[in-house]
């Protein structure tokens, strides 16, 4: 048997280093576990411990007492030459941060070091259970501040109101313009280069949560290049630097398991080489990203607001949101997305194909052509029949739904449509010709 410190294991010579010991194990319950073996010096040699009655029940009480929350570590007795020692074993902890002696300590390399507020801040929130969207909203509003029938229609399956009151959730999902959570609102920007010292474009997004999705990927893709390849077929296909539902399937897990009590905003940073998707808040502490998309489940750190998502079937609550986005970079050639913990945020980055087929002032030659003919014909069809749907629009310009929804966006962002009435039941009013 050979012992050796890590940042695993720790020496310890004997019972009279006890708060070292403790402060060791709140070290490793911080980190991944490990293990403080009593009674052997720093060159791994027996020391020569004298194991009384009361000293492994004395040291164990002593653990209790100074550490919060409690650590209950296991505790053996081996041989270890002529002598015994005492091996004393615990597991990372489920509830950081663990204290010992009112002091936060992490493990790193063979030292354990005071944690700093500020990463112990984060250690709390990643930590800890946030019911901000469960909270009944405490500031009043009037009805036409909030799309109080789709709250009415939503709360039949998912409930969004208590007592008849407004919870933050049906506000952040249904209001018509967010006053009062600046925290929700969602910046997007274009910039030069491959940083954020020049500005081309910005736009910030605050209306309901449910519509964000489709006004933030029609700024996205005035940003980014299209192709149409040509493969022979009737239907055109159009190729994107960035596959769309990736992208889009980024923006939705950034609005939903985003933390809305961090007052950073969710964002979107396009550059030259790379998109990224910035969302506040840590991954939850039972998800390795290292082992992601791999291993990988459904943990909603906004459990009300994820079930009001999934009511309007944006998302699946399976956890496989990681995979889709890998497997869409994947299919359309771009490199797998970059997941990383920044600032106190988890930031998903995008890069561009790596392989492209046009050179870039023709594809934004055909792009632009394509588009400005297509939504001139969309608003045609508008004007001469006010209720057609999307579905028929879809039919009708050959293309699919989605990139009807996008058109949509655009023309209501620019004013020159909008939409009176529900979806069901409502109709288009043509504001000003193209």
């Amino acid at each position: 048997m050979y012992y050796k410190e890590s940042e695993k294991l720790e020496l310890k010579k004997s019972f009279g280093e006890w708060k070292e010991i403790i402060t060791a194990l709140g070290a490793f319950a911080n980190k991944k576990g490990g293990m403080v073996v009593v009674g052997v010096d720093d060159k791994s040699q027996p020391a020569g411990l004298v194991i009384g009655k009361n000293s492994i029940e004395d040291l164990v009480n002593k653990i209790k007492n100074n550490t919060d929350p409690v650590l209950y570590p296991s505790v053996d007795v081996r041989q270890f030459g002529p002598c015994d020692v005492i091996e004393i074993k615990v597991n990372e902890s489920s509830d950081k941060p663990v204290f010992a002696f009112g002091k936060a300590y992490v493990r790193v390399g063979k030292t354990n070091q005071k944690i700093s507020n500020a990463e112990l801040k984060v250690l709390i929130k990643k930590y800890s259970d946030s019911d901000f969207d469960c909270g009944v909203l405490t500031k009043k509003v009037s009805g036409g501040d909030v799309d109080i029938k789709a709250v009415k229609e939503v709360n039949k399956t998912v409930r969004l109101l208590d007592k008849n009151r407004l919870t933050n959730s049906a506000y952040l999902c249904f209001c018509v313009r967010n006053d009062i959570f600046p925290q929700a609102v969602v910046k997007a920007a274009r910039f030069k280069g491959g940083n954020m010292s020049g500005i081309i474009d910005m736009q910030e997004f605050n209306g309901g949560l449910i519509r964000l999705p489709d006004q933030i990927m029609a700024f996205i893709e005035r940003h980014i290049s299209m192709e149409v390849v040509l493969t022979g077929e009737a239907r055109r296909k159009e190729h994107w630097e960035y596959p769309l539902e990736a992208l889009r399937e980024a923006v939705i897990n950034a609005l939903v398991h985003r933390d809305y009590t961090d007052k950073g905003n969710v964002q979107v940073r396009i550059f030259d080489d790379r998109l990224e998707v910035w969302s506040p808040g840590l991954l939850p502490k039972e998800l390795d990203i290292s082992k992601l998309p791999g291993e990988s489940r459904s943990l909603p750190k906004n459990r009300l607001l994820a079930s009001v998502f999934k009511s309007k079937k944006l998302i699946e609550a399976w956890g496989s949101g990681f995979q889709r986005m890998f497997d869409g970079c994947s299919a359309n050639g771009n490199p797998p997305p970059g997941l990383a913990e920044k600032a106190g945020a988890f930031v998903t980055c995008f890069f561009k194909n790596v392989t492209e087929n046009v050179t870039e002032n023709v594809t934004e030659n055909v792009t632009e052509n394509v588009t400005e003919n297509r939504v001139a014909k969309l608003v045609e069809i508008i004007s001469d029949n006010p209720s057609v749907s999307t579905s028929e629009l879809a039919a009708l310009l050959d293309v699919t739904r989605m990139t009807i929804h996008r058109e949509i966006e655009k023309l209501k962002a620019r004013n020159i449509i909008e939409r009176i009435g529900p979806d069901k039941g409502g109709y288009w009013k043509v504001i000003k010709k193209q």
